[in-house]
């Protein structure tokens, strides 16, 4: 689950750069302009790829009944190096001119792979795709970690299931403590996914730093959850499907400890 904008977004995923050696050969079309683009060396005979494919054929019209996810490509590939070892798996959203593509890739040899895995991180970046196409979207830190968050809990209200690791990763006492530190960092706005955004913001606060001063893997995604877990639980008329276009700002107004006065923005 890692990221990139293009158009405000040319990494939004959980893995590294996709191979470029991949092949894309087979296409199965969805309703409302999406379609699934398979690698050649996925077997259609295989079970893995056949639970895999009938899982996001049956979880797709769930999705677009509750977020903006028409005209979507999603690629599906065998891969040993674009995933995350501990899962085995990773998805990414990427996005230009001519629309957004969901990349996901699976090791069916991998010792920690699961199809649960593979439908949850399909899930979560379908929600990205919805996020990023709020005509008023801005990138800012705070926009990251909502958005991670939110991908995080209507993974959860699509597929009934629990949240990840990923917003599990810190202790009470840590969410309190890199709140405070990250708070002057949250609200500085990029036009575009520059090297100075992803390597001085994102990466460190997404997905840990070491040396001085360390911040554990995960923070950004663990705090993004509990952001959004703070507005739900003062808001419960509302469901994450409903706030795919809510304004980050709107959405931290519920965890105190991260609101500015006005005249302080």
């Amino acid at each position: 689950m890692i990221l990139i904008l293009s158009v405000c977004l040319n990494n939004i995923a959980h893995c590294q750069e996709s191979d470029q050696d991949t092949v894309y050969t087979k296409i199965i079309e969805f309703d409302q302009g999406c379609k699934l683009v398979l690698d050649s060396n996925i077997n259609l005979t295989d079970s893995v790829s056949i639970k895999i494919i009938e899982g996001i054929s049956s979880i797709l019209p769930r999705i677009q009944k509750l977020i903006p996810a028409d005209s979507v490509t999603i690629n599906l590939a065998i891969s040993t190096t674009d995933i995350i070892p501990v899962w085995g798996m990773s998805g990414r959203t990427t996005g230009d001119d001519s629309g957004e593509t969901v990349e996901l890739y699976f090791d069916p040899n991998h010792p920690n792979f699961k199809i649960e895995y593979m439908l949850r991180s399909f899930v979560h970046e379908m929600h990205h795709v919805g996020r990023i196409r709020n005509p008023d979207f801005e990138l800012t830190l705070l926009e990251c970690m909502v958005n991670e968050g939110l991908a995080i809990h209507f993974t959860a209200e699509v597929l009934n299931c629990k949240p990840t690791s990923l917003s599990l990763a810190l202790t009470e006492e840590q969410i309190q403590q890199y709140m405070i530190r990250i708070k002057p960092y949250l609200r500085v706005k990029f036009e575009s996914w520059t090297a100075e955004f992803e390597e001085e913001y994102y990466i460190p606060w997404m997905f840990g730093r070491d040396g001085d001063e360390p911040v554990p893997k995960w923070t950004g995604y663990s705090i993004g959850w509990r952001i959004v877990d703070n507005y739900l639980k003062e808001h419960p008329e509302e469901r994450p499907s409903s706030l795919v276009w809510t304004p980050a700002e709107i959405i931290v107004s519920s965890t105190p400890l991260l609101v500015v006065d006005n005249e302080n923005k």
